[in-house]
């Protein structure tokens, strides 16, 4: 069935009038515990959104992996020329502690003046559930949508998302798809959304020095043996200078430029420094001109020291030694860079400055880049400023990572990044939630956009 204007605009029409149980159907999801750090209430997870699916008639499927399960599931429509949309999203929420600090149980959702609140309403299972409410308004009102649909649910985002990679190696042809669509995150405020295509990377370890078999007495043997927190302090001087520019040799060798349609969305950003400067809790940025700003914050590099321990740091005095120091380090990936050689070329120059440092495994997620141009993005990208009434804010990339690179670099489709979120969800914080009119602005988003992309024709 090809899903004509009149047809969208019933379908809009259908979900204003579905606003309870489209709600209701989120709070069902959003009660069940599905925490992958503590392995709490995922299986269960998985077998009610299996269930959710099938009721729709979608086939579904567990895909199992080395860790955590994710959930699978496809509708195709009538037509078959048209174009297929993966929708990705996450079913693992954080831990909900502290449970002191909730105003209502995490995980008993609860509507208070307008607003969900509860653990995973806005990550990531509000967002998600947005979709699968718009495609079940489609198959309600039509019994057909305007295009096939897939669905990836990962169970462990929260933790890095360790086999997302291993099953999309082992399910290419199940995944396959034209464009991969997700929402994750906040948008610019309540009315303004943001498309993002791309994101940084991130690349993550520690490292370790010992030097003696216990902690000595700073009197009796200082001057006389190591101290691991010195020799961390000083390996960590060789890694950074004081502008935060990476000392390793060829970091930033294979770091690409932005390219001139990245420039030209810079240049229509808004920058407000002082702004910003209030919101992050600083007296001042470190770079004030706006194309500097963000060129550092999307397309150059960083290497972060996450935390440093070693020695006694409680009250009082503790006359000691260290003989262990331990640094965890992430490091932002840009376009042009693989996780793998930088990990490399760290390694190299940290086994040359300090002998006794030992790097830990890393894990990471690669940088992942979309063209903004391509014309299904572009109807994307139209579908939304359709449904919002305003302009969206395009990032070429954001300063945060997601796994994204799965499905640009290993499944090869290009990827566009919608929040739903309102920018106060308290994601990863107790009293997290998701505001009722961003959810249902969200459901009609993404009926747009299936509509929108429906429009192509089979040479695009």
């Amino acid at each position: 069935m090809e899903i004509t204007k009149e047809m969208i605009e019933i379908i809009h029409g259908y979900m204003e009038s579905m606003e309870e149980e489209h709600l209701n159907e989120l709070i069902r999801v959003a009660s069940q515990p599905s925490v992958s750090a503590q392995n709490i209430g995922v299986r269960e997870c998985c077998d009610l959104l299996v269930d959710l699916f099938e009721k729709m008639g979608f086939r579904t499927q567990i895909l199992e992996s080395p860790t955590k399960p994710a959930v699978f599931a496809e509708r195709k429509c009538g037509r078959s020329d048209a174009k297929t949309v993966l929708f990705y999203g996450h079913y693992d929420v954080q831990p909900a502690e502290p449970l002191e600090a909730w105003k209502t149980p995490p995980f008993t959702p609860t509507v208070l003046r307008g607003v969900l609140y509860g653990r995973g309403t806005a990550d990531n299972k509000g967002q998600f559930m947005a979709h699968i409410m718009a495609i079940r308004s489609y198959l309600e009102t039509f019994g057909d949508l305007p295009v096939h649909v897939k669905f990836i649910l990962d169970g462990e985002e929260e933790s890095g998302s360790p086999s997302l990679a291993w099953i999309a190696e082992h399910n290419r042809e199940l995944l396959a798809a034209d464009v991969m669509y997700e929402s994750d995150g906040s948008m610019q405020d309540d009315q303004t959304p943001i498309i993002a295509y791309g994101n940084r990377g991130i690349l993550s370890f520690d490292i370790d020095i010992t030097t003696a078999a216990m902690d000595n007495h700073s009197g009796n043997k200082g001057g006389v043996i190591e101290n691991a927190a010195w020799k961390m302090v000083k390996l960590l001087s060789t890694l950074v200078d004081d502008e935060g520019h990476c000392l390793v040799e060829g970091f930033y060798d294979t770091v690409l430029p932005m390219t001139p349609v990245q420039k030209q969305m810079i240049e229509e950003m808004e920058f407000d420094p002082k702004a910003l400067a209030k919101l992050y809790g600083v007296d001042h940025l470190k770079y004030e001109e706006k194309e500097e700003f963000y060129r550092h914050l999307m397309f150059l590099p960083t290497f972060t020291i996450n935390g440093i321990g070693s020695g006694y740091c409680g009250e009082g005095s503790k006359t000691i030694i260290p003989c262990h120091a331990k640094a965890k380090i992430d490091i932002r990936l840009v376009q042009g860079q693989k996780g793998d050689d930088i990990y490399e070329k760290v390694k190299k120059h940290i086994a040359k400055a300090e002998p006794l440092a030992v790097l830990s495994e890393y894990s990471v997620m690669e940088v992942s880049v979309t063209d903004p141009s391509l014309p299904i993005i572009a109807k994307a990208r139209e579908a939304v400023e359709k449904v919002y009434g305003v302009k969206p804010v395009n990032l070429p990339l954001t300063g945060g990572s997601l796994p994204t690179y799965v499905f640009s670099d290993i499944l090869g489709m290009p990827v566009i990044s919608v929040p739903y979120g309102n920018p106060d969800e308290n994601n990863h914080a107790p009293n997290e939630n998701l505001k009722l009119s961003c959810y249902f602005k969200g459901i009609h988003a993404t009926a747009q956009v299936l509509y929108e992309i429906g429009t192509l024709g089979s040479n695009f």
